[in-house]
């Protein structure tokens, strides 16, 4: 990933989105347990592309230049999220329009505002947008991608007690908190690898 910029990431995130619901549509069973499966693998997709895009900075910070090419490409890396992030809304929002799953109003709520919030930052996603929105361009990233985050911990986090998913709750609960640890200033200096002066 070193160089300059690599838009064609966005194509990876596509092609291993549609590609999930590409191939769960071959397997057998009935439509409706196909749909939720699709649903829940495009969000594991969506979720490790957010990971990325969210621990870029602090990786780099912690790590150096080793880290340097992932954050080159944190702009796509976000895009690749949202791209994966609205296959799997539109999974979703296709199985509990088909009656197979339902939410409360709450998970509406909150989801909506995420959805809302990360399509505002994928539109944003440049260099004009930038220099047009100023200062609201870092509070609305930053807002967003902190509502993004509450929305997986809690879904993840509500796994862990449903034995059949607790390993995963578990497992990405622990990232996704993780995650969020390292943004806090003392603690990725607590954590960061100390390079010797001189060192590569």
């Amino acid at each position: 990933m070193a160089g300059g910029r690599k838009p064609w990431i966005i194509a990876i995130s596509a092609a291993g989105a549609l590609g999930i619901c590409g191939a769960v549509a071959l397997l057998p069973g009935d439509f409706q347990s196909r749909l939720s499966l699709a649903t829940r693998l495009t969000a594991r997709w969506s979720a490790c592309w957010f990971l990325l895009a969210f621990t870029a900075r602090p990786l780099f910070q912690m790590l150096g230049q080793s880290w340097a090419p992932v954050l080159r490409q944190r702009r796509y890396i976000g895009l690749s999220f949202a791209f994966a992030h609205s296959v799997h809304g539109v999974a979703l929002t296709w199985l509990i329009l088909s009656g197979g799953a339902s939410r409360g109003p709450l998970v509406w709520i909150g989801g909506g505002i995420a959805y809302a919030l990360m399509w505002a930052m994928a539109a944003t996603s440049n260099d004009a947008a930038m220099r047009a929105l100023g200062r609201n361009w870092r509070r609305l990233h930053l807002t967003g991608m902190w509502w993004l985050w509450i929305v997986f911990t809690n879904s993840y986090f509500g796994r862990i007690f449903r034995p059949e998913a607790h390993i995963l709750g578990a497992v990405m609960t622990a990232l996704f908190v993780s995650a969020a640890l390292i943004r806090i200033p003392v603690v990725r200096r607590a954590l960061t690898v100390r390079r010797k002066p001189g060192a590569a």
